[in-house]
């Protein structure tokens, strides 16, 4: 990494990262040499747990990329939890009001921003290796509050949300969002690209936070810089494995009807 990740998101630099579901420090590890921007360690659906995740941490560090965490809510000990283990900032899901973005931002900051406990002891704090003095600027400059929007009841909130001081990303959740328009596995429903629209929109007309989604390949990753021009965008490891997967099992595994033939 040239910069925090912070400072390249709120530079608008195009950065393409993967949510990472797998309990895996190495497939974290992968991400960064093959030279992705970020992962996105998910404990929304994913099932690793503290040890591992704190793991998974350091294997994106030792390849040079970015660690954020999907935590399951916006839970003040879950945030904690994420960020003591050392992860760039924070991603919560189903956000829908600004009042939750504003307890977001607190549980993800010390005191003087926000409410997080404060224990240079953790891995943040390089177990007790950097003083208070140190640690709490450094955490304020690095720590980046990443809030998701799929929820039809968060459409309308959009520019409420995203003018919540400490927001710096607003990351559109297609499948979840299409789900609760009542369209569901259909993100390109025309109801449901109004809705990204808007959502583009709205945060745009604030001025302050990058609009960041979930995109299924490269195709679907052009589309998104060339037609809504939303630079920060997040592949799926399990799609990308799942496709190479089916991909080269198709093109190389016998047919058992095949198998009976030569056989007979």
């Amino acid at each position: 990494m040239t910069r925090p990740f912070k400072q390249r998101l709120r530079g608008k630099e195009p950065l393409v990262g993967c949510f990472v579901m797998a309990a895996s420090p190495t497939l974290a590890e992968m991400c960064g040499y093959a030279g992705f921007d970020f992962v996105i360690l998910d404990q929304e659906h994913g099932p690793a747990d503290a040890e591992t995740l704190e793991n998974q941490i350091r294997a994106a560090e030792a390849s040079g990329i970015a660690a954020l965490v999907r935590v399951p809510w916006g839970s003040r000990w879950l945030i904690q939890r994420a960020l003591d283990a050392g992860a760039e900032g924070i991603v919560v899901p189903h956000v829908t009001t600004a009042a939750e973005a504003e307890e977001i931002v607190r549980f993800s900051h010390y005191p003087g921003r926000g409410v997080r406990g404060l224990a240079t002891t953790a891995r943040a704090g390089r177990h007790g290796n950097v003083s208070v003095a140190d640690h709490l600027p450094q955490s304020l400059q690095r720590t980046c509050v990443i809030l998701q929007i799929e929820d039809a009841e968060a459409l309308s909130e959009v520019s409420a949300i995203a003018g919540v001081d400490g927001v710096d990303s607003i990351f559109i959740g297609p499948a979840d969002l299409s789900a609760s328009l009542g369209h569901p596995g259909q993100p390109g429903h025309p109801e449901v690209a109004a809705a990204i629209e808007g959502v583009i929109r709205d945060t745009e007309a604030v001025g302050g936070p990058v609009v960041s989604s979930f995109i299924r390949d490269a195709e679907d990753a052009r589309f998104w810089r060339e037609n809504r021009g939303v630079q920060v965008l997040c592949l799926s490891t399990v799609a990308i494995f799942t496709t190479a997967l089916r991909g080269l099992a198709q093109a190389l595994v016998v047919p058992h009807e095949t198998r009976e033939e030569a056989q007979a």
